[in-house]
């Protein structure tokens, strides 16, 4: 017994640190391969995302999808839990998108943004793995879209479009036909229309004219006749005052005037016509034979050589 016990104790010593080499090789091991995980949940088709699809953080790959899953209690939901680089600073306000490659059809997982002053999801989650809501990216919007977008243009090239199309197109080879066989008409119609276009620029040039002189005048000359005229219904006015002053001061010389002198103007009238008659009758004989109007007879004629 004796003998035998110091192998036991040697053996037991060997093992205990065989042990301990393994468990340090171990806990070394997962200390330079530590990552963190996330739930990243998806509200639509992640057509082409599978196990081992790269995780990237703004383009830089930072980790890999462990597993996809359903949602037991909500089958529209999918479940993808991620691991990334325990460096991978994800934010609160960091956003999941779902990203095609070119298009191979092939999904990945891209982590966008995150503000530089919110806290770490993993800091402030209350969740054993937390998660994060994902956004379909635009390129894959537009894929998932693609069916509305085929069925649109399956509506629009249907038969009956396709028919309306095949119309308008006939009568524009019918209007272009017929525009072909009038030319001459048209050339006719078009040279007219230049015409009547020059004459209606040279009328315009003459109107334009005629307004340039019009605001001249009103500019101009307007004015000094405008305060001509003022001058003059101002003088006329105090004509008429001066006319009303002497009517108002004279009133009852003209009363008087109106009531007797207006009735010796008539016979003094007629003496005046009879005696501009005479007048003139005496000054007809005057010229006619002053000798015989003056001396009475005619006056004797000279015989020359008595």
């Amino acid at each position: 017994m004796e003998t035998r016990a110091p192998y036991v104790v040697i053996g037991a010593v060997v093992l205990s640190a065989i042990a301990l080499a393994f468990y340090i090789i171990i806990k070394m091991s997962q200390t330079s391969s530590e990552y963190d995980q996330y739930d990243v949940i998806f509200t639509e088709r992640v057509s082409g995302l599978s196990v081992g699809a790269a995780v990237r953080f703004n383009g830089i790959q930072k980790g890999e999808v462990e597993t996809l899953s359903i949602d037991p209690e909500n089958p529209s939901i999918v479940i993808a839990r991620v691991r990334v680089d325990k460096d991978t600073p994800v934010k609160t306000d960091t956003k999941a998108e779902l990203e095609f490659v070119g298009f191979t059809g092939l999904a990945i997982i891209q982590f966008v943004g995150g503000s530089r002053d919110a806290p770490l999801l993993k800091e402030v989650s209350d969740m054993r793995v937390p998660q994060l809501s994902a956004d379909m990216s635009g390129f894959g919007a537009f894929l998932e879209g693609s069916g509305d977008v085929l069925a649109q243009a399956n509506r629009l090239l249907s038969d009956d479009n396709i028919n309306g199309i095949s119309g308008i197109i006939s009568n524009v080879e019918t209007l272009t036909a017929a525009f072909a066989n009038n030319e001459d008409d048209i050339t006719a119609t078009l040279d007219n229309l230049n015409t009547i276009t020059t004459d209606l620029a040279q009328v315009t040039s003459k109107l334009d004219a005629a307004a340039t002189s019009l605001q001249n005048f009103m500019e101009e000359d307007a004015q000094g006749a405008v305060e001509d005229v003022e001058a003059l219904l101002s003088e006329s006015r105090a004509l008429v005052t001066d006319l009303r002053a002497i009517t108002n001061e004279n009133r009852a010389s003209i009363r008087v005037f109106a009531d007797q002198g207006l009735g010796q103007v008539a016979p003094a009238l007629a003496e005046a016509r009879r005696l501009m008659r005479t007048l003139d009758a005496v000054l007809r004989e005057i010229d006619r034979d002053p000798n015989a109007y003056f001396f009475g007879e005619r006056a004797p004629e000279y015989a020359g050589g008595e």
